[in-house]
């Protein structure tokens, strides 16, 4: 598909240019015979498989193409007598004719590491494939169903069998971020959380257990309000957000380390996130630079 766009191109090309020289014998690529299309399309492989060729060596397969077809030199391409006015030896031709097979090279060049469109679509298909494949396998980890165990237990037993604890620290305000419980204490506070959540917190002297009784005694104006189950419950939607997150990641993570394909690696990285690797590097290393990407950019 893309030796026949990248044939099609250089055959515009060379029409402009001839059309610039006052030369107006190219036609419509529809109307281009088909032996001429298909000389196009064997120059543009040639080029694809012998990345090195110069313009000279690009002129000789032509030539060796059209002789074996029985082309011979006329002052003015003839298609019925296949007669051709570059059937000479390339340090014969003019150098306004030399410049084709410049352009020609070049044009090559320029258009063979652009997506072909077929790969590209072929492409998101396998990724597709793969992600169903992995969501399909995917195992629920030990910690996540630890951490799942956690958050029922803890929304089961908060405002019933919760303990009161009290911050009585030397900070005006503790957060608790290593317990991942995201609550806010302030100097004195008082809050009933799960006992889960209290016995961790106990183990440090900033926190003594505050007896229920003390509680519902308490002065009404001075205590404060609790909203232990409405900051557990953010907590818990945040960690569920961020766990599918994480997984949405691993699952991309793991279907580019299967991609072997460097082209393809390179097409993801410009297409996901529009950027240029090389695609002289290994498959190793684009698959660890996509990867990079994906842990730094999340999954697009």
């Amino acid at each position: 598909m893309k030796t026949l766009a990248i044939a099609m191109i250089c055959h515009s090309i060379n029409a402009a240019y001839c059309q610039s020289l006052g030369d107006d014998s190219q036609v419509a690529w529809d109307d281009t015979p088909e032996t001429h299309k298909q000389s196009l399309i064997a120059g543009v492989e040639m080029h694809l498989a012998n990345p090195q060729a110069t313009p000279e060596q690009s002129h000789e397969s032509w030539y060796q193409q059209k002789e074996a077809e029985g082309w011979t030199y006329g002052e003015f391409k003839n298609l019925e007598k296949k007669e051709h006015p570059c059937f000479l030896p390339y340090e014969e031709l003019p150098l306004e004719q030399k410049a084709k097979d410049y352009l020609f090279r070049s044009t090559v060049h320029l258009m063979k590491d652009l997506p072909d469109v077929e790969e590209y679509l072929a492409l998101a298909d396998e990724v597709k494939n793969l992600r169903e494949k992995v969501q399909k396998t995917a195992v629920i980890s030990p910690v996540a169903i630890q951490q799942a165990q956690i958050a029922l237990e803890a929304a089961k037993s908060v405002g019933s069998s919760g303990i009161a604890i009290q911050y009585v620290g030397r900070k005006d305000q503790h957060i608790d971020c290593l317990y991942g419980s995201n609550l806010v204490f302030a100097h004195s506070q008082v809050r009933i959380v799960p006992s889960n959540i209290a016995s961790n917190l106990l183990k440090h002297p900033e926190f003594q257990r505050y007896e229920q009784a003390d509680l519902n005694a308490s002065d009404s104006d001075t205590q404060q309000s609790d909203d232990t189950s409405l900051i557990l419950d953010e907590s818990k939607k945040k960690q569920e957000k961020d766990d599918e997150n994480e997984a949405l990641i691993m699952d991309e993570i793991d279907i580019v380390q299967r991609i072997t394909d460097k082209k393809s690696l390179v097409e993801y990285a410009k297409h996901k996130y529009d950027q240029s690797l090389k695609l002289n590097s290994s498959v190793k290393t684009l698959q660890d630079q996509v990867v990079d990407l994906i842990k730094r950019f999340g999954v697009v």
